[in-house]
């Protein structure tokens, strides 16, 4: 009877997949998130999971140190319930510096704590470009003497402080934060270039937000409160019970963590942020750490559950995508053959019941899911390619006459007339008609009694390109219109992928049954080695004793607005610190 249940326990085993917003320093706001996945977990009854900087891409992490501050432990004493105080959210504070909420802070002191705005980062100054600390505060060269500069800082355009400073040496300037002195800026200058426009330059520059928060015990962040602020620590726990069921969306902590659960199976969740975000970010997948000391290989394979932005069937629990790294014990490079990436179509059917009945090629009962560079394609076969799939839920909407849907990449369905219970309908193409045809739900259609299908051949192919389910004809006052559910799109571009073909520093070996992309040539390993055209891979050392240990991570590129990222202070002025230091932290 135990072994018994055991089993029962293992079969309904709740599989949590984690969605991530990436929570980085906001400098111009967005209308809508990023939605980033993280590690698949298990919420059953008896669970424990932990998530940090390493798995989570959402909490900051380092990646030229591998320093993470943030941990999220949850103990579900049910299947999907987390009891009140069962839920822990650690911060840890190490040599003055912390994380918060997925940002990198710096302690005042117990409970007070400010934003890192940079880290490490380099400036150019210049005179007459002054350096925005930001709250009324900025940095001006006021002249060059030699191989020496007057810095000054202000606060709104009053002398506060005024450092003569030789090349080479420290700095440090303090702001007065509720009356007490706190250093806002510190670096040290680099070079002095004594001219008709002089500059000096700064480096490893650390500057701190002048509106620092204070955390106290009891305060409140959603379901949360503080329960520990301390010199060691921080602490949050759940003050409320946290429960999950399917179909749910569910807010762990404001603005940090939601889990959404699928809606017919009990693995799915997402997490994500809604609220200071920033066009441009990178985002990372798990770190995996070798001992590159030692006489045996190593080797690190990531997939959709380790790298979150690989692609993931959440319904239907398959991802195809994998990343491999194979490193002999001799090199300190990556032998040829030694990084890979693969990815193995999936057949997945329709949801449309009614297309159960197409059966042309490929298409013939479903179609072959395929993840490339993280995003959804439909596989076409050997050398054929891979298309894109636009649409593909079962969602219903209604659509009146006249009105049109937008279906991406220029296609549009529109109602052109109801006429009892007869419906015409119109696939459009950059406003010119492609297709056209009269469906009468539960008498006659395309396909089956109420199906809608557009094809189109490509690559020699007969593809479904668009279809959609035409559930009934609504009638209303004046109105009409029809309902629908079940539209499946693909793009009619396809992506043309043969052997040979490079991607990044990858070659195609292999299209048939799988996709499989190899370096033919030895690489060299760093903070940025680009894999494929979306994927890179980022590296960092650290010797301990007589071991070295590589630290090596996945990431994604995802940078929309750079200039408006970068803190600058002027059209003139130099960027304080690379995109990647300010994207991925330091």
């Amino acid at each position: 009877m135990i072994n018994g249940n055991k089993k029962n326990r293992i079969s309904i085993s709740f599989y949590i997949i984690l969605f991530i917003l990436a929570i980085l320093i906001a400098i111009t706001p967005v209308e809508c998130a990023i939605e980033q996945r993280g590690p698949i977990i298990s919420i059953s009854a008896g669970e424990h999971t932990i998530l940090n900087g390493e798995n989570c891409p959402g909490f900051y992490y380092s990646t030229s140190t591998g320093t993470y501050y943030e941990s999220l432990e949850l103990n579900f004493s049910e299947d999907g319930l987390i009891d009140t105080g069962n839920a822990t959210y650690t911060s840890k504070i190490s040599y003055g510096s912390t994380a918060f909420f997925g940002k990198k802070y710096k302690v005042f002191e117990d409970g007070l704590i400010t934003e890192n705005l940079v880290s490490f980062g380099s400036r150019d100054l210049q005179r007459g470009n002054d350096y925005d600390l930001g709250n009324g505060y900025k940095l001006v060269l006021q002249g060059v003497n030699n191989d020496s500069a007057l810095l000054e800082l202000q606060q709104n355009s009053v002398p506060v402080t005024t450092k003569s400073l030789e090349e080479g040496s420290k700095f440090n300037f303090n702001a007065t934060i509720n009356g007490t002195k706190y250093t806002v800026l510190e670096g040290t200058l680099s070079r002095v270039l004594d001219s008709e426009d002089p500059i000096v330059s700064l480096s490893s520059v650390n500057q701190y937000s002048t509106a620092p928060i204070e955390i106290n015990v009891g305060d409140q962040y959603g379901n949360f409160e503080v329960t520990e602020a301390t010199d060691k620590k921080i602490e949050l726990k759940n003050r409320v019970p946290i429960r999950m069921q399917p179909g749910d969306y569910v807010t762990i902590l404001e603005d940090l963590i939601d889990f959404r659960v699928a809606d017919n199976v009990y693995r799915a969740c997402s997490y994500n942020m809604t609220k200071d975000v920033i066009k441009s970010y990178q985002i990372k997948g798990t770190s995996l750490t070798v001992n590159r000391s030692d006489s045996s290989p190593d080797s690190c394979v990531w997939t959709a559950d380790s790298f979150g932005m690989l692609y993931y069937d959440l319904e239907n629990n398959f991802s195809t995508e994998r990343l491999e790294l194979n490193l002999n014990a001799e090199d300190n490079w990556i032998p040829e053959g030694g990084l890979v990436y693969e990815s193995s179509p999936v057949k997945v059917p329709y949801k449309n019941p009614e297309m159960s009945n197409y059966g042309e090629n490929a298409f013939d009962g479903g179609y072959s899911v395929l993840g490339w560079d993280g995003e959804k394609y439909a596989y076409l076969g050997n050398d054929q390619g891979l298309i894109n799939v636009l649409l593909d839920d079962d969602n219903s909407r209604s659509l009146y006459s006249g009105e049109e849907w937008n279906l991406g990449e220029g296609y549009t369905l529109r109602v052109d007339g109801i006429d009892s219970d007869k419906v015409h309908l119109a696939v459009l193409r950059n406003n010119i008609s492609v297709y056209s045809s009269i469906i009468s739900p539960g008498k006659s259609a395309d396909l089956g009694k109420h199906t809608l299908l557009y094809n189109k051949t490509i690559n020699g192919i007969e593809v479904p390109l668009f279809s959609v389910y035409v559930d009934n004809v609504l009638e209303g006052n004046g109105s009409s219109g029809v309902s629908l559910k079940y539209p499946l799109h693909f793009s009619e571009s396809p992506l043309e992928i043969k052997v040979g073909d490079m991607f990044g520093s990858l070659t195609v070996v292999e299209t048939s049954p799988k996709i499989r992309l190899e370096n033919e040539n030895a690489l060299n390993f760093g903070s940025d080695l680009e894999v494929t055209e979306e994927i890179h891979l980022g590296s960092f050392e650290k010797k301990t004793g007589e071991n070295l240990n590589v630290t090596f991570f996945p990431f994604m590129n995802r940078v929309e607005k750079v200039d408006s990222v970068l803190p600058t202070v002027t059209q003139h002025a130099i960027p304080t610190m690379s995109v990647e230091e300010y994207l991925l932290g330091n």
